[in-house]
């Protein structure tokens, strides 16, 4: 294998619209706590998009600042106005509790770490990060949690 595979760098606009549809299409195959990982990946919601059952889509932002992922429940044209959040019957919040705390994700690296006071919910039990940047899970790293 060369080495020139691993840097890879599109010249054109166009060879990054289908590099970025790639990863979109390999993302759109994860499970929903692989696809929190990637959320950036996934396209934003878009009025006047047609939608198919299973999608991920991106709107907002969760409780700790990363970007909030929905799974489309039925097939259908999203209307103007009617975004995922007022939509439960067209979308599931994917990565939140029931009452919308983010579920604890392992962080992508360094910079992406839970910083202190981002409360997560993490094997149904919700916790604060004491100080940041908390890389591990609350099991792995208990002395950078408490339990709120």
């Amino acid at each position: 294998m060369s080495d020139s595979m691993f840097s890879f760098s599109p010249h054109t606009k166009g060879e990054a619209q289908q590099l970025y549809r790639l990863l979109q299409l390999f993302a759109a195959q994860l499970e929903p706590a692989q696809a929190m990982e990637v959320a950036w990946v996934y396209p934003e919601f878009t009025p006047g998009a047609v939608y198919q059952t299973g999608e991920y889509i991106r709107w907002g932002t969760n409780g700790v600042g990363d970007p909030q992922l929905y799974q489309v429940t039925l097939d259908h044209r999203s209307s103007p106005g009617c975004s995922p959040e007022q939509a439960p019957e067209l979308y599931e919040a994917i990565g939140v509790d029931s009452q919308g705390v983010p579920l604890w994700s392992r962080p992508a690296g360094d910079g992406d770490g839970y910083e202190a006071g981002d409360i997560v919910c993490f094997r149904k039990v919700r916790y604060r990060c004491l100080r940041g940047p908390c890389l591990f899970s609350p099991e792995e790293a208990p002395e950078e949690w408490v339990i709120t």
